[in-house]
């Protein structure tokens, strides 16, 4: 019989030589022989080496043998049989679940067969290791195989250990019978089981069946008749205890055979009948163990059923009676998946669940593939992230960008009003809009008086003008007329807002239907007392003219405005003070302490920092600062520079407005530079001996 070693020897071998010199007495075969007769030498005579020859000899053979011994098994041997068997054995789970889906129901077999193959050592610690006989996936392509050779040898080799099943049943019934015969023994280890089946027949076979450790299953029937019933006598009529997760499609829930107060983790999707109002209340209100729910239904469908009334009165803005509400009290994650959008069953069928708790809610669209990205429609997070980097995405985005706001909505081509009604605003802190469908001007109005914390308003992928004739009830624009746009001019409060964002979409058509850009009037929609920083992205030099025109006439209207950012603006801004375009940054925003410019040509903004300040014009001060020298420069009261994605941007001029700005006692604390400032050494070196330096910050904020 072979040995259990590795068959390759290695070169480690021929350190153990038996002359090589470099050996050690210890290791050496003639050691013994030779101290004795160093004794020999020191101690006794000629006469007594004769009387003691033949135990040297003895001695000597002994330790020749040991040493050919060792060096027998040595040819045979490796590094690796030095490794524990537990420590191999982890190796061979790591290998077998390396590539293993979400799930785990996908590990790596082909490692498997060829651990079996490596050694003799290897292939008995394959199969003394259960995990990896531990995972069953049987599907129509398999199931000759599977019951011919694999379930019969592979099951015993699970041993005790728990066993994860998935069962793609799209083969001729015939095989059922004979597959549950296999599996349905070992049912008292299922920890998971999975069933995609288009025949209710298997169900059959489960009957009576115990699971005691069964922690997760998920039932999938697809067929003409669209739904099905599971047995109530399943698995020993429902005596799961350790059910925590549950995944239905195309289930009835009606006379479900298992508690739902002990669950998780709950999924409901396709056609499945749902049970009345009150039935399913019961069913699941109050469970303090369910912390992630998701729904995959049609509210239309659900409300033809008559089951849920409450849902039948979409048009009620009143969700947070506790009589038409299911109380879900440690529910954290809410998943909604739909093809209709975010219409207003969806808003209603959300308002079912009152969620004190929750931490994630996602409406997102349904796909009909698991290959296909699902996009969000609608999602709040209720802990920030980091901001996400717009450089690092693709085009076009569709995820929410402002992700290091905590308590955020973000709504993506659906209507604000609706969203608004599927949450309780008054918790919100940041909104992100994308590309939204804006109310009329008095439901804007409302929305936004109940959005009583919101500090964070962000636009993207917005055209104003649509904007604009949106809030006007989408009049024609042969029916516009000026005064309708002054007549909303700051009549939409947002008392605590301290950041706004307006990412521009520009008109695809050469010729606007309204004639001209509305970007400072949707701006003016808006009143805005606490704003403290604004964010412009893609603009064009008239917007860019016309805003700052707006904010130059209403400065006082903005005591907290002390941050802006502009972002790729492809157009050179002028300096010259009677160019039509010009703008002066100093009177559109006098108390001004961070400027950032991203993709903005900088060259001449930095002119203008450097450009004294207009005689005709009084900068105001304020209230920390009282000294003279803020009316000398340009943004006198500016403390920040960032500066990136300008190739062209100029060294000297840089060099020029530090100096300056130190000298008159108005020195800049802190740089956000980019590479592209690094790459003079000389240049870098004097502007960190001058000023704090940073790298430019991710994101838009």
């Amino acid at each position: 019989m072979k040995d259990c070693y590795s068959p390759a020897g290695t070169p480690l071998v021929l350190s153990n030589a038996l002359n090589t010199p470099s050996g050690t007495d210890a290791n050496h075969y003639f050691a013994s022989s030779h101290q004795l007769l160093r004794v020999q030498d020191g101690t006794g005579s000629r006469a007594s080496s004769s009387s003691s020859s033949g135990s040297r000899k003895e001695d000597s053979n002994e330790a020749l043998s040991k040493k050919l011994r060792s060096l027998q098994v040595g040819r045979y041997t490796s590094l690796i049989d030095s490794i524990p068997n537990e420590l191999l054995s982890l190796i061979v789970e790591l290998g077998f679940f390396d590539f293993a889906d979400a799930e785990g129901f996908s590990p790596d077999v082909d490692f498997r067969s060829t651990a079996l193959q490596i050694s003799q050592r290897f292939r008995q610690v394959a199969l003394c290791t259960p995990t990896i006989w531990s995972v069953y996936h049987v599907s129509q392509g398999n199931i000759r195989s599977q019951l011919r050779h694999e379930l019969p040898a592979n099951l015993p080799r699970s041993k005790e250990y728990p066993l994860d099943i998935r069962l793609s049943c799209f083969w001729d019934a015939c095989y059922t019978e004979g597959l549950m015969k296999l599996l349905v023994p070992y049912s008292k280890r299922w920890r998971r089981l999975s069933i995609v089946t288009m025949n209710a027949n298997v169900f059959e076979f489960l009957q009576h069946v115990p699971v005691p450790l069964l922690e997760e299953l998920d039932v999938a029937f697809y067929s003409h008749e669209r739904r099905t019933s599971l047995p109530s006598n399943i698995f020993d009529g429902g005596q799961a205890s350790r059910l925590s997760s549950l995944c239905l499609r195309n289930v009835n829930l009606t006379d479900l055979p298992f508690a739902l107060r002990n669950l998780t983790t709950l999924e409901i999707r396709g056609y499945g009948t749902w049970p009345e109002f009150e039935q399913f209340k019961e069913m699941l209100s109050g469970s303090t163990s369910l912390e992630k729910l998701v729904l995959h239904v049609k509210p239309g469908h659900v409300v033809h059923q008559q089951l849920f009334p409450v849902l039948a009165d979409s048009s009620s803005n009143n969700h947070h009676h506790a009589k038409g509400q299911i109380i879900l009290p440690e529910l954290r994650v809410f998943e909604v998946y739909t093809s209709e959008w975010l219409s207003s069953g969806i808003v209603s069928l959300i308002n079912v669940f009152a969620c004190p708790k929750l931490e994630s809610l996602a409406l997102r669209e349904g796909v009909g593939s698991a290959s296909e990205t699902a996009r969000t429609i609608m999602s709040y997070t209720a802990q920030p992230h980091l901001h996400r980097n717009p450089a690092q995405l693709p085009y076009p985005v569709l995820e929410p960008m402002c992700t290091g706001f905590p308590n955020r909505l973000f709504v993506q081509s659906a209507s604000l009003s609706l969203a608004c009604r599927s949450f309780p605003a008054s918790l919100l802190t940041s909104l992100e809009l994308r590309r939204v469908m804006l109310p009329s001007h008095m439901s804007m109005k409302q929305a936004f008086s109940s959005l009583k914390n919101l500090k964070h308003l962000c636009f993207f992928d917005v055209s104003p003008n649509e904007g604009v004739l949106q809030m006007l009830d989408n009049v024609e624009p042969v029916y516009f007329q000026e005064k309708m746009v002054q007549g909303m001019e700051s009549t939409i409060p947002i008392p605590s807002l301290e950041t706004l964002m307006l990412d521009f979409r520009h008109c695809a058509v050469a010729v606007d239907p309204l004639g001209k850009d509305y970007s400072a009037a949707f701006i003016r929609t808006f009143s805005l007392p606490a704003l403290s920083s604004l964010v412009l992205k893609d603009l064009t030099l008239s917007q860019w003219k016309s805003i700052a025109d707006v904010f130059e006439a209403h400065a006082e209207e903005y005591p907290q405005l002390t941050s802006l950012k502009l972002v790729d603006i492809k157009e050179v801004l002028p300096t010259n003070t009677d160019h039509p375009s010009y703008c002066s940054l100093t009177r559109s925003f006098p108390y001004l302490r961070r400027l950032s410019l991203d993709g903005v040509t900088c060259n001449q903004v930095l002119r203008e920092l450097l450009s004294a300040s207009s005689s005709s014009f009084t900068i105001p001060i304020p209230p920390d600062r009282d000294d003279a020298a803020a009316v000398v420069f340009a943004c006198p009261h500016l403390e920040v520079l960032s500066i990136c994605n300008d190739s062209n941007a100029s060294k000297p001029l840089l060099h020029r407005l530090v100096s300056s700005r130190m000298d008159a006692g108005r020195p800049l604390r802190r740089l956000y530079l980019d590479e592209h400032f690094s790459k003079n050494g000389d240049s870098w070196d004097w502007l960190k001996e001058k000023v704090e330096l940073s790298p430019p910050e991710i994101g838009f904020f």
